[in-house]
């Protein structure tokens, strides 16, 4: 597992936080914050939250939000999220509740 650093090159792009495999698995708070805010997902925090699919999957746990999107950010980029161990994009998002 290696200490992931803040990359920046010409499409300035942000991976932060610990990686393994090459994959982020967290993104610095207070980008987060700022990407929840775009958004309008409670990233970080504990949600109640339905999952769209074949079958609808409801979870509960902490929001989280694997990689940053590209910069300069667009509001209709899909989110890589995981929450509960289950890993889907915010686009399949159906409704979510902050607990």
């Amino acid at each position: 597992m290696q200490q992931g650093v803040a990359i920046m090159d010409s499409q300035e792009e942000f991976f932060l936080g610990e990686t393994s495999g090459g994959e982020a698995s967290a993104v610095a708070s207070d980008i987060r914050d700022e990407i929840a805010q775009v958004w309008g997902l409670p990233l970080g925090c504990v949600v109640t939250l339905s999952v769209r699919g074949q079958e609808r999957i409801e979870l509960r746990g902490r929001l989280e939000l694997l990689a940053a999107p590209g910069f300069p950010w667009d509001r209709n980029q899909r989110l890589r999220l995981k929450l509960a161990g289950v890993i889907f994009f915010s686009t399949e998002i159906e409704r979510w509740l902050v607990v």
